[in-house]
């Protein structure tokens, strides 16, 4: 026996509720509708984005998560608790890039998370060992010198950069990725579908509906 189930769901909007019909499916006779899980939308995408973390390939190492700002962090945050609960990276760093992005402050976030204080006299020291007496600070060139040293240490890294909106070089931070470092993933979110197409040249782009 073949029938068909409709499935309704209650959305809440301010104090009024509407019904809204969800999905068709085709059920065959004699299956345990109490047993029956049906995945939504939302589902699916949060499976998608652990798939792409998962995945061990230097061609998927950037993924973009492209939809509104809620909507992306929401999904970004569930990644990282989930990546978390699976042991899935040695370290997850995460920061926000915002419309004029600040490399030094970026790099700072990035290296405490790590366990490297640019603020440390020894790294600046190591930074300019070669320049005996010079005492100035550390250069943004030599901070990404460092992070990218320190970042291969880890043999699994997530580094989660919020609010893109346009090209950064990753490179000029001290993010190491694909050949130079396959067990780096790099997690972008942003509002727009060129920036991470086009600019940022993500290796797998998910979009988010707001629905």
């Amino acid at each position: 026996m073949k029938f068909k189930l409709s499935l309704w769901c209650n959305v809440g909007r301010k104090k009024q509720k509407e019904k809204k019909k969800y999905t068709y499916i085709e059920l065959q006779g004699g299956m345990d509708l109490g047993d029956m899980y049906i995945p939504s939308t939302d589902d699916k995408v949060k499976q998608q984005i652990m798939d792409a973390l998962r995945v061990r390939d230097q061609g998927e190492n950037i993924i973009g998560l492209c939809g509104s700002v809620k909507r992306v962090e929401h999904f970004a945050k569930t990644a990282i608790r989930r990546a978390e609960r699976d042991q899935l990276f040695q370290k997850i760093v995460t920061t926000n890039v915002t419309k004029k992005p600040d490399i030094t402050k970026i790099q700072t976030q990035i290296g405490e998370t790590i366990g490297l204080n640019f603020d440390d006299k020894g790294v600046v020291v190591k930074s300019t060992w070669w320049k005996f007496g010079n005492n100035k600070r550390i250069t943004t060139a030599e901070r990404a010198t460092l992070l990218c040293a320190k970042m291969k240490e880890l043999q699994t890294v997530l580094v989660v950069l919020y609010d893109v909106h346009g090209k950064l070089d990753l490179g000029e931070i001290g993010i190491p990725f694909g050949d130079d470092h396959n067990g780096c993933k790099i997690l972008l979110t942003s509002t727009s579908v060129e920036v991470l197409s086009e600019q940022m040249k993500v290796h797998k782009l998910i979009e988010i509906s707001e629905t």
